[in-house]
């Protein structure tokens, strides 16, 4: 009987003692543990300017990589961390990262040391073409726009013919620019091709491209379209037509583009603000096209539709449309988007009527929106 009651005292006292340690600590986690930072998550977040840093929070590393330009030597952190977590150097700090850097996360007394890198991408845009200089190259067009990208890029424009591609040469090179055109064949030449591997090296590790014209169809050479849907192509030697022709991106398109960059209204202007952009007037057109015919994702079996489709499938993101296609087969825009192969992106201009020189020499009133594109395309690219 004694032991029974000196038992049953017991499990009075220790009952009251357990119910205010549960509670205690059901209202501890309430109170913290949604802001509880656990060891593999102290540094949420951290960012120069509008670029955010990749932070692998298990080997401690935060990693940079900066615009053309940046000046590397102060630049301005932004830093997000859980409640209650003290980071040095402090938001808001100016540091030197033209070498790596030690930040600190401070959480009641217990510190964890990250590294932080950055690079700057390189500045400069290359065109590429198989002859020596610019003033060797034999298309007009091709030739109008290796001039347009020296006199708008300057210091950061560089010419490498195809004999000079290496990547050794890309070295400094941000974007590559290809633009192609040519009568009779629409088939790359075979000095282009047989440098294949360097661009797909370039590409793969990170390096952006802009090919115009015949040029859209080295995105299938070097692997990264695998669609085979490239199929309507043009080389003729052209003819007079009284037409405007443009490009629908907007509200004439079933894929509203017009928040894409490549549209910056400052540079392209859309008729009536719905979206549709001539880029060229009536008088003699080459009508060199080499755009991808995605009609059989317009089947009963492609639920999603033929623009989301083709971009599920390829990877490749639909910008705008040949204006005038009621199906809305024929994309005139493409950018391929980065992969765990292609680590760069390309986009991609196929367009006929995106004419470098007038064959008949007149001033073509639509010729700032056609440039203004590929401008606001190579910019967009410089910061990827």
């Amino acid at each position: 009987m004694k032991t029974f009651l000196k038992t049953y005292k017991i499990g009075i006292f220790i009952f009251p003692i357990l119910s205010i340690l549960f509670f205690s600590s059901c209202s501890v986690r309430e109170k913290y543990d949604d802001n509880l930072p656990t060891s593999l998550n102290i540094i949420e977040s951290m960012k120069i300017g509008q670029t955010s840093a990749t932070i692998d929070n298990l080997s401690g590393l935060i990693n940079f990589v900066l615009p053309p330009g940046t000046d590397i030597t102060a630049v301005k952190l932004d830093s997000k961390a859980p409640i209650g977590v003290v980071v040095f150097p402090e938001n808001g700090a100016t540091v030197n990262l033209s070498s790596p850097i030690v930040a600190s996360a401070i959480f009641e007394g217990k510190e964890r040391n990250y590294l932080i890198s950055a690079k700057v991408l390189p500045s400069q845009i290359a065109f590429i073409n198989e002859a020596q200089t610019i003033a060797d190259i034999a298309d007009d067009d091709v030739k109008a726009a290796a001039l347009w990208a020296q006199s708008v890029y300057g210091s950061k424009f560089v010419y490498i013919p195809f004999s000079n591609l290496t990547i050794q040469s890309l070295a400094n090179v941000n974007v590559l620019f290809f633009y192609y055109d040519q009568v009779g064949t629409s088939a790359l030449p075979q000095s282009i091709l047989s440098k294949k591997g360097i661009i797909t090296q370039f590409i793969a590790e990170g390096g952006k491209m802009l090919v115009g014209g015949m040029a859209t169809s080295l995105v299938a050479e070097i692997g990264r379209d695998t669609s085979g849907l490239l199929l309507i192509r043009d080389n003729g030697v052209g003819g007079n037509n009284p037409d405007i022709w443009g490009i629908d991106g907007g509200v004439n398109f079933q894929n509203d583009q017009r928040s894409h960059p490549i549209y910056n209204k400052t540079t392209v202007i859309s008729t009536n603000n719905d979206g549709y952009f001539p880029i060229i007037n009536g008088g003699y057109k080459e009508n060199h096209n080499n755009l991808w015919d995605i009609a059989p994702l317009l089947t009963p079996g492609h639920q999603l539709g033929q623009f989301a489709e083709f971009e599920r499938l390829y990877g490749g993101k639909v910008l705008a449309v040949w204006s005038g296609v009621s199906d809305e087969c024929c994309p005139g825009i493409i950018e391929f988007k980065p992969t765990a192969v292609f680590t760069g992106s390309i986009i991609a201009i196929g367009v006929g009527g995106m004419e470098w020189a007038m064959n008949d020499g007149r001033v073509n009133a639509y010729d700032t929106n056609m440039r203004g594109i590929y401008r606001n395309a190579l910019d967009y690219l410089t910061t990827k």
